[in-house]
């Protein structure tokens, strides 16, 4: 009889997933040993789409003077799936885009983007889930000065299992495998391993509390620091309370407060000891509108642009209205500081210039659904950085069109 879930692993095959077989093993090998009819089967999505869009940047390269606009065309598509096999869920989404700069074309590229996974479920005990995802797509201009097309390749490999050890309590535990790579800074290049365990509790009013450890390793290139061959290298372990909170179907709180320490092989001066934590609050005021809130206290790799680590705190709030049923508004504010903490306390040795990072963002854009396979969208975004290194202030202003048709 023929195994659906056979189906979702050759899917992932397409994709070019290398560097966790770990993972890749632990899927094989659950669709050998779960053996489920086809006709426990449902296709619940099957989504083709097509998308076009054109953007306007006034500061394509994030410079502080001698801004250069382009206007870029994008043409793309995708698919979403969502099969159904008993109590398990097989998702396979994929996508490409091609870029067109009109004046400089050397930056022309395409951008590739996936991910297979299998929600499982096994009893009522069990559940959680096991996938892969896959990014290639141009690295930005916010943190180099190079004006070159550097293609930046992101692998993930993670499980996810939760366990209900009893009616009020629940065991949630994971591993996740990351590699990144880069086609000319080979140097920012990294892969980096965590796993994280977490003890929930839920009380009759919808509200779970817990504790969170996590350990993550990093491995990254060696690099040159006052002419010393440096190990970057590093190991972080995070404790944290966790809190969830749903008040009322308007009112709802994600919170986590912890502990990090960051501990470096060489270099000790980098190292990292203090607070971190997140919160979110979703308030859905009516039934057309909604605001969310985020306040944060964070280590961050920027998106992996960075060597080391970077202590990153701000706070965003985000409206949305439904102005009809066909359209919507949405807009956002957000101010950012950007600490590059591990960097300055070598370079407070070494005699170099501290820098501090503040980044204001606010975007607005409205949404139409003229029918029921069409989206159209207008945007308009401002990001300005204030830095303390000379040079590094930018201001961007771009204006962006979108369409998207689903079969």
């Amino acid at each position: 009889m023929n195994n659906p879930l056979l189906l979702k692993i050759k899917i992932s095959q397409l994709m070019p997933y290398k560097i966790h077989p770990r993972a890749c093993y632990l899927a094989v090998t659950a669709a050998l040993i779960l053996p489920v009819s086809s006709a426990y089967a449902a296709l619940d999505k099957f989504q083709p789409y097509v998308t076009t869009k054109v953007q306007r940047d006034t500061n394509l390269f994030r410079t502080d003077n001698n801004r250069e606009d382009d206007t870029i065309g994008y043409l793309g598509g995708g698919i979403k799936t969502d099969l159904k096999v008993s109590r398990q869920h097989l998702l396979v989404d994929a996508e490409a885009e091609t870029a067109k700069y009109d004046n400089f074309d050397k930056l022309d590229h395409t951008r590739l983007k996936g991910r297979a996974v299998w929600a499982w479920q096994v009893g009522n005990l069990w559940s959680g889930d096991l996938g892969t995802r896959y990014e290639r797509s141009l690295r930005s201009f916010t943190q180099t000065t190079i004006r070159q097309k550097d293609m930046r390749t992101t692998k993930i490999g993670y499980f996810e299992a939760g366990y209900q050890i009893h009616p009020d309590w629940r065991l949630v535990g994971g591993v996740n495998f990351n590699t990144v790579d880069y086609q000319k800074q080979t140097r920012l290049e990294r892969d980096f391993t965590s796993g994280q365990l977490e003890v929930q509790y839920r009380n009759t009013l919808n509200t779970r509390v817990g504790i969170r450890a996590k350990h993550t390793d990093y491995n990254l290139q060696e690099t040159v620091i006052g002419s010393v061959k440096t190990d970057n290298d590093y190991k972080e372990d995070e404790i944290s309370a966790v809190f969830y909170w749903e008040g009322s179907a308007k009112s709802k709180l994600k919170a986590r407060f912890g502990y990090t320490e960051q501990s470096f092989n060489e270099l000790k001066d980098r190292d990292y000891k203090g607070s971190t934590g997140r919160l979110t609050y979703r308030w859905i005021a009516t039934g057309k509108t909604r605001l969310d809130l985020s306040v944060w206290r964070e280590t961050s790799s920027l998106r992996s642009e960075v060597t080391d680590y970077v202590l990153t705190k701000g706070i965003s709030i985000s409206p949305a209205w439904s102005i009809t049923r066909l359209v919507s508004l949405n807009g956002s504010l957000s101010y950012t500081n950007d600490d590059f903490k591990a960097r300055n306390n070598i370079l407070a040795i070494l005699g170099g210039q501290r820098r501090d990072d503040d980044i204001y963002l606010a975007s607005i854009y409205t949404t139409w659904k003229p029918r029921r396979q069409i989206d159209l969208s207008l945007g308009y975004s401002w990001t300005k950085r204030d830095s303390s290194i000379n040079g590094l202030d930018y201001t961007n202003n771009r204006v962006e069109a979108k369409a998207k048709y689903s079969f």
